[in-house]
């Protein structure tokens, strides 16, 4: 009952408070922005909002990894990591920093973390793109991939690559 009293004081002190043409015009508006949104998607700029996922084709962890500072996982020897959403990527290019996990004996050395950054041109991007694929591959390379789905532009890369035969492609 006191939600409702407060919703038509609302209204009749802020709506109808104000002027028949402004409340035309915010009306013209609000309809205008829905007509947009819902029945003219092709009008739309590309959304910014991605996943990132991960994925090693080498034989090292990858303790943490970010894309233009946006944090993407971690990634296990050989395979994949888990989909971190929710980001904003973009850019016409893609700076990845990413640092190697560090074994047991390396930690209690007090080894530092081993890091390493590359800047990449931001392959092209559709509409529909919505997850960014990371290949971490042998001689600390990389490979960035846009898809509408979790499945890779590069899936054809075998799961380990070998470092020697990896050099003379």
């Amino acid at each position: 009952m006191l939600v409702r009293w407060i919703w038509n004081w609302l209204i009749n002190q802020i709506w109808y408070g104000l002027p028949k043409g402004a409340r035309w015009g915010l009306g013209a508006l609000f309809v205008g922005y829905f007509v947009w949104l819902f029945f003219m998607p092709s009008l739309h700029p590309i959304p910014t909002d991605t996943s990132i996922e991960g994925r090693s084709h080498i034989d090292r962890p990858i303790h943490d990894f970010w894309v233009n500072g946006r944090w993407g996982g971690n990634v296990e020897p050989y395979g994949g990591g888990g989909v971190v959403c929710c980001q904003r990527i973009s850019g016409e290019t893609a700076e990845l920093v990413w640092v190697y996990g560090r074994t047991v004996k390396e930690f209690e050395r007090g080894d530092e973390p081993e890091r390493h950054h590359v800047t990449l041109p931001m392959p092209k991007r559709t509409r529909e793109d919505r997850y960014l694929h990371v290949h971490f591959l042998p001689n600390h390379e990389v490979k960035l991939g846009w898809s509408s789905n979790l499945v890779s532009p590069y899936d054809h890369l075998p799961k380990s690559l070998d470092v020697a035969r990896y050099q003379e492609q």
